[in-house]
């Protein structure tokens, strides 16, 4: 297993993460595509059921899409940004939490750009998605996405976390909103500092048994509000809270 995972790294930074597709026959691709899936599974098992990261975001996201990749190249069935089975919490969502479609590269981008007339760009958080409910003003529920309709119950940890209103006002009183917990951090540079495990970690303090001084720590940004009013200016005025 220690030689094959030197190999899948090494393809990660190598041929493998070329757009071709490697020249294996049949029976090694099947093979290949078994052996990293099973290793995304593990992975998977730590994250969903433990809160733990055993590789980086990077790796495990590099992985997956070569993941994809190959099962496209030998025609196997493949469902891109698809959440695992593990995913599936027990309370269900008031409004599905969709996820999102990642595009690989500029060539991509351009062809979804050309076939839209406007696009609202906002930025990508990297953190856990988050439903959070409001009634009569007050936080009712924090669900984390799971897979888009059911996710775990959050709400206890979600009470620690002081960037999460307890209470809101005006067209906030009553309203569902979607949106990212990530950790907080100032004057961080992706690019020259690398990445620091971000979404695991936030992941593994909300799935603590007992809060961790890692909550006060964390945000969350609001990226939407599927209940609320269409027109944009109306969010803004309708709005109370000075968080959202």
């Amino acid at each position: 297993m220690r030689i094959r995972m030197y190999w899948l790294l090494a393809s990660l930074y190598g041929f493998g993460a070329q757009a071709g597709c490697p020249d294996w026959p049949l029976p090694r691709a099947k093979d290949e595509i078994s052996h990293l899936q099973a290793q995304l599974t593990r992975w998977d098992e730590a994250y969903w059921q433990k809160g733990e990261s055993q590789t980086s975001d990077a790796v495990y996201d590099r992985l997956n899409a070569q993941l994809t990749q190959w099962k496209r190249c030998f025609h196997q069935e493949a469902v891109q940004n698809a959440p695992p089975a593990l995913a599936r919490g027990r309370t269900p969502h008031p409004v599905a939490h969709t996820g999102l479609r990642k595009l690989t590269d500029a060539s991509e981008l351009r062809e979804w750009m050309h076939q839209r007339t406007s696009v609202w760009v906002q930025p990508k958080v990297d953190g856990v998605a988050v439903t959070l409910v409001y009634r009569h003003g007050e936080l009712q529920q924090a669900i984390r996405r799971g897979d888009g309709l059911y996710g775990e119950d959050w709400t206890g940890k979600a009470r620690h976390i002081p960037a999460i209103p307890q209470k809101v006002a005006g067209a906030l009183k009553n309203s569902v909103l979607q949106g990212e917990i990530f950790l907080r951090r100032h004057g961080h540079l992706q690019k020259t500092a690398g990445g620091i495990n971000a979404r695991a970690l936030v992941a593994g303090a909300m799935m603590r048994r007992e809060p961790s001084s890692l909550l006060k720590e964390l945000d969350v940004f609001i990226w939407a509000w599927p209940d609320g009013p269409i027109n944009m200016k109306a969010k803004c005025r309708g709005a109370g809270s000075r968080r959202f």
